[in-house]
């Protein structure tokens, strides 16, 4: 079987590293995967390690941002979108690909150039939030076409298949939990960081409103005045405005020996072996990769409840859940772990032992492995 995917990006977030955990499932289950990518970058070198084939196409987003949902921009890229189906499709045919993989909802292209080619089409929706129409340039078209232009639906979570199910036929949607794998590392597992400094919190991911880094910063400002000895390490880039913004809250709040603005880490697995703690501060966190390399890592995880969260924290036993926005709540948390530290190891320790299987490469490739297969012998 030969599978042509479609990515947003060549960066290597969260929906391009499940990609790639994906593309190495398949390549070693005996897929020809080849990749349509609209730019260069990172996620690039990925694939040559892989042996994969790829071509750069210029194709846009078809969702708008906040700052960017004037009829100009959306206009823009619609017809940016038309435009490149046809590259798209000559790539198709060229390949000879029996099937077309779009491995997010922001990119529309792929799935209309399968359409004109006559391929089966299976879109890939990693994202929450974005089942509202007034972010697609097509404005309420969009989910339907998401519907009509999809032979299968896969989602990573249960949270998000509830976000879809009142837009696309319920009988396409497949929830498939995607796999996580660390990379070597010479560290000890579990177990709280070496004594003599303070205890540190840790929260990874993009730079976002919604991933609610400022919820944090707050919770570790109510633990120093309660003369909790703390600090938070914030590893990520992103929205330049955003990051301006929390560096503010810092100063305003006198934290700024207490916050480290790390940055973008390729690999943060170090990083979160040398913390006490994870946070997981989404408002609603779609699946929760993070959440995950933290598990395996063994390490206690206090996350919100909320999204597809809730389907990896059962609260007290694998971490803790606290209401989102409540930052006192999560100060509570943190608090407890720091001062029970041998219930705070019990806690990474079975969370580990939960998550060691559940997320295996070998299984993710399997389940869409076999949903490629229904696809392609399904009637047209």
């Amino acid at each position: 079987m030969r599978v042509c995917f479609i990515s947003h990006s060549a960066k290597r977030y969260g929906a391009e590293l499940a990609l790639l955990e994906l593309l190495r499932g398949l390549v070693e289950l005996g897929v020809d995967c080849k990749v349509l990518v609209p730019e260069r970058g990172p996620f690039l070198t990925a694939l040559d390690q892989l042996h994969i084939e790829w071509t750069i196409i210029g194709y846009p987003r078809w969702t708008s941002g906040a700052r960017r949902q004037n009829i100009f921009h959306r206009i823009k890229r619609m017809f940016g979108t038309l435009f490149w189906i046809i590259p798209i499709a000559r790539a198709i045919a060229k390949w000879r690909c029996d099937v077309i993989y779009t491995n997010t909802v922001i990119v529309g292209a792929g799935a209309l150039a399968a359409w004109l080619v006559h391929r089966p089409h299976i879109w890939h929706l990693h994202e929450s939030g974005y089942c509202r129409e007034q972010l697609f340039d097509l404005g309420e078209y969009a989910p339907r076409l998401i519907d009509h232009l999809s032979a299968s639906i896969i989602v990573i979570s249960h949270a998000v298949q509830d976000e879809y199910i009142n837009y696309v036929c319920p009988r396409k949607l497949r929830v498939i939990y995607q796999s996580v794998t660390l990379p070597e590392i010479n560290e000890s597992l579990p177990g709280r960081v070496e004594n003599g400094r303070r205890f540190r919190c840790a929260i990874v991911g993009s730079l976002q409103a919604q991933k609610g880094q400022d919820e944090a910063i707050a919770a570790l400002a109510e633990l120093v005045h309660r003369g909790v000895d703390a600090e938070l390490l914030i590893v990520g880039t992103g929205d330049k405005r955003f990051r301006s913004s929390l560096v503010h809250q810092v100063k305003y709040l006198g934290l700024e020996e207490r916050v480290i603005f790390h940055g973008y880490a390729e690999n943060p697995l170090p990083l979160i072996h040398a913390t006490d703690v994870i946070l997981i501060c989404s408002r609603f966190e779609a699946f929760g990769r993070v959440t995950v390399e933290a598990m395996l890592a063994g390490k206690p995880i206090i996350g919100t409840s909320s999204g597809g969260t809730i389907e990896l924290i059962e609260n007290g036993k694998t971490g803790l859940l606290y209401q989102p926005g409540n930052h006192n709540e999560l100060a509570d948390k943190i608090q407890y772990l720091y001062e029970n530290p041998r219930e705070s190891t019990e806690l990474g320790t079975a969370a580990l032992i939960w998550a060691e299987g559940r997320f295996s490469r070998k299984r993710y490739a399997k389940e869409v492995l076999d949903l490629l297969n229904e696809v392609v012998t399904k009637p047209s």
